[in-house]
């Protein structure tokens, strides 16, 4: 067991029992806690702090979370948005399980927004190709911005209520492409799930359901 491995033992495992594998890095004075990849956390002498902005971090203030830097030296490090929860969620196992998960979600939301906002041609994005976009084109979805903006399933419905024929297979490509993502890497329950509010969507449209 390595350094980092063994001083960051406590919180991996608290944490690993509410969201999965969680991984530590040693981060100058401190640790990087990840899961699947993404840096949500930092531990710094027995003490957890986790990455959260806009309304989580507002709800976590009015809990009593303080930030990383009330207690630390100036930093040139982008820290600000690290909190060090108060009892009242890490005792509550439902909760703090809550907004581990919240915490995540926004990071993966904002390293989509990101990778997205570099592009701007729709032919750019995974899966999609000059075919897609000219597609996109006859009901005025012109770029990846305005894509984005209208959504892979709205996009659909307004393909299938112009009469253009667009089978199953496009939706998961748009998809896939709105999250940034190789169609194959999408799972069976994401599947079912997206499927399940495309299908509702498409009944309130008038439109056919689609297996």
């Amino acid at each position: 067991m390595t350094k980092t491995e063994k001083e960051t033992l406590k919180i991996r495992e608290t944490l690993s029992e509410l969201i999965g594998e969680v991984t530590a890095k040693s981060l100058f004075a401190s640790y990087g806690l990840f899961h699947q990849k993404i840096m949500f956390g930092l531990y710094q002498n027995n003490v957890f702090y986790l990455k959260a902005e806009g309304k989580l971090a507002l709800f976590l203030e009015s809990k009593g979370a303080a930030s990383y830097l009330a207690k630390q030296p100036p930093s040139t490090l982008n820290i600000s948005s690290y909190y060090r929860l108060p009892k009242e969620i890490t005792s509550n196992k439902d909760l703090y399980k809550q907004i581990l998960e919240q915490s995540l979600q926004q990071i993966r939301s904002q390293k989509l927004a990101e990778a997205l906002a570099k592009k701007n041609r729709i032919k750019e994005l995974p899966n999609l190709s000059i075919k897609h976009e000219r597609m996109l084109e006859k009901v005025a979805v012109y770029n990846v911005d305005m894509f984005q903006t209208l959504g892979a399933k709205n996009a659909y419905i307004r393909l299938k209520k112009k009469g253009i024929t667009a089978d199953i297979g496009i939706f998961w490509a748009f998809y896939a492409a709105l999250e940034n993502k190789n169609i194959n890497l999408i799972t069976a329950t994401e599947k079912q799930n997206v499927l399940a509010r495309l299908n509702l969507a498409l009944a309130e449209a008038g439109l056919r359901q689609v297996k």
